[in-house]
């Protein structure tokens, strides 16, 4: 009870992320891409010379992330509300 958590992201990978957005905002699903760019295609790793197609599995996943709405006010109801919407997006 003296503790609590702390509540950042529950990030999915879906085929067509910009499409399962729009239907999710639709629905009145915020969403949110956190992670567009793979570390290695970031400025800070540029020294690195690993450019793009270097490591296709990250920029894959980067390319199909995005993150639901995750805080600790979000009620059961809620809960499955947007998983319901998730689950028909990606239908």
């Amino acid at each position: 009870a003296h503790n609590s958590s702390v509540y950042a992201q529950y990030t999915v990978e879906v085929a067509d992320r910009e499409a399962v957005q729009q239907k999710l905002q639709a629905a009145g699903i915020p969403t949110a891409v956190h992670y567009p760019t793979p570390l290695h295609l970031q400025p800070a790793f540029a020294a690195l010379g690993l450019g793009e197609g270097a490591l296709p599995v990250s920029e894959r996943a980067a390319a199909r992330v995005m993150s639901l709405p995750m805080h600790p006010f979000l009620d059961a109801a809620t809960q499955e509300r947007v998983v319901a919407a998730l689950r028909e997006a990606t239908a």
